[in-house]
């Protein structure tokens, strides 16, 4: 048996492939990346949506390159370049989309900016809050300022009642 130093031509040949083809899986982006002309497709129609303005077309290449889980959401994910909604920087995006339509959709933006300067560029009341013709635009502060465009779905628990005996 051969000892590692003293492999044959063939042998250390496909394990410099092997090594090579690791490092370049490692250093590769994630599938889920977007490159810079798929950003530049998707990003007005995700800056619309995020601004509760217009839903997006979800049939075209650069939607569909965005980080889908299989279960409606989309991310969160960072954009990869400079990326405003009302003129505020966005630091992550998050979706959700129900293709059935039940349980509505919702396009939310983790925004760089006070509380006062989101309500103030999105036009919000003092509850934070606003109804367009898409949806309710909305803005929560958590661990960071984020603005939600809420569409509810078809859903409706109006006359849900609690099973007796519990």
């Amino acid at each position: 048996m051969p000892t590692p130093s003293r492999m044959s031509s063939p042998r250390r040949a496909r394990c410099n492939a092997l090594a090579a083809l690791l490092l370049g899986t490692l250093a590769a982006p994630a599938a889920h990346a977007l490159d810079a002309a798929q950003w530049k497709a998707v990003a007005p129609a995700l800056q619309a949506a995020l601004e509760c303005r217009t839903k997006p077309d979800m049939t075209t290449a650069a939607w569909q390159a965005l980080p889908h889980d299989g279960t409606g959401g989309v991310g969160p994910f960072t954009p990869p370049a400079p990326f405003t909604v009302f003129g505020l920087p966005v630091r992550q995006v998050t979706l959700f989309i129900d293709t059935s339509g039940e349980l509505g959709e919702s396009y939310s933006a983790d925004v760089d900016a006070s509380m006062a300067a989101v309500r103030k560029a999105a036009k919000l009341n003092a509850a934070g809050g606003r109804t367009t013709t898409m949806g309710e635009l909305m803005l929560a502060e958590g661990d960071g300022r984020q603005l939600t465009c809420t569409i509810a779905g078809s859903y409706d628990e109006s006359d849900y009642q609690e099973p007796e005996g519990l």
